[in-house]
């Protein structure tokens, strides 16, 4: 006879043990792709490698170190309002990478946690290697936190890989470099059609763009400037000083180029700015020459205007220890 005494739940990463259920289980209707994504969490969590070590629930940590760890977390930005959390006088709570992973974070770790991030994202801006932290009460196996965190989350949002780090750490302040992309596509149909399964991932000009003078240009924006004419009037920094250590433009495709940017930090809008800067270089509207004159007399009126946010992207971060994302790969042109 089964007994009526329901089983205590506990946390073994992706999976939770419910108490028994005296009614059947609702079942909600769902798109395809929806399921498609769920059977795919499923089997992964229930692959031997992810159940086989440790089912344990978590352990208390060592109450003279709080565990701290780092996640590399990756989303589509077009439906958040930007990584940072933030409030709306109409609308409350607005939808933010940052509060949708702290809640994750939460319900996974069973405590009140302040997820801090690497980088605030614009609205619509993407990345594949944002860096976040949190500090817990637990120990967690870092091996199955990815997991254990991307089926408490949305389908737009990711977490990658996980790391055990000290509790010093910061993921702003320990940041060595980060890597920006922008992606155009770039022609008139019939040769060139607007792009369609990844039009919120890649912005479209009708204008054909030469690569060369682009190429140029790019190449004298890197070293240590004063990057106030490729930066938003309200950038809010105390200086505008930045270290571009490389900036290149190649060809991704026939009728796509791929802007990709390193440095130690970036001003607001600064990378959209270079993106529209090269575009007018591009389309033959300005020279490769204009670079050069907007790093020796900052003006942002003479710079190529910000590119909507749906074709940038934080690639990677870079830690003493680790790179996180995906690096450039950069190909002969």
């Amino acid at each position: 006879m089964r007994s009526s005494t329901p089983r205590r739940s506990t946390w073994s990463g992706s999976r939770r043990r419910h108490p028994a259920r005296s009614s059947p289980r609702r079942r909600h209707a769902s798109s395809p792709a929806s399921r498609k994504h769920w059977r795919s969490l499923r089997n992964r969590a229930c692959s031997p490698s992810a159940i086989s070590s440790d089912t344990e629930p978590l352990r208390p940590g060592n109450p003279n170190r709080m565990p701290r760890y780092r996640i590399q977390v990756a989303y589509e930005g077009t439906d958040f309002h930007g990584w940072q959390k933030q409030e709306s006088p109409e609308k409350g709570s607005l939808r933010t990478a940052q509060g949708v992973l702290e809640k994750a974070v939460q319900r996974t770790v069973g405590e009140p946690v302040l997820v801090n991030g690497a980088s605030r994202t614009d609205s619509g801006v993407h990345a594949v290697g944002q860096v976040a932290a949190f500090t817990s009460m637990n120990e967690i196996p870092v091996d199955r936190l990815p997991m254990a965190l991307t089926s408490r989350l949305p389908d737009d949002i990711q977490v990658a890989r996980a790391w055990a780090v000290q509790e010093s750490f910061d993921p702003i302040s320990d940041c060595v470099k980060k890597g920006y992309s922008y992606t155009i596509n770039h022609g008139m149909p019939p040769d060139c059609w607007p792009p369609l399964f990844d039009r919120r991932t890649v912005y479209h000009t009708p204008h054909r763009l030469e690569l060369e003078p682009m190429q140029e240009a790019a190449s004298r924006l890197v070293g240590r400037n004063d990057f106030a004419g490729f930066a938003n009037t309200n950038h809010g920094r105390e200086s505008t000083i930045r270290t571009i250590v490389d900036c290149r433009v190649h060809q991704a495709g026939a009728h796509r180029m791929r802007i990709d940017v390193a440095g130690d930090g970036f001003l607001y809008h600064m990378v959209r700015i270079i993106a529209g800067t090269l575009l007018e270089i591009g389309r033959g509207h300005r020279q490769p020459a204009l670079i050069d004159q907007l790093l020796a007399t900052p003006d942002r009126s003479l710079a190529g205007q910000t590119l909507p946010p749906e074709g940038l992207c934080l690639r990677w971060i870079e830690y003493p220890d680790a790179c996180c994302g995906i690096p450039f790969a950069f190909e002969e042109t």
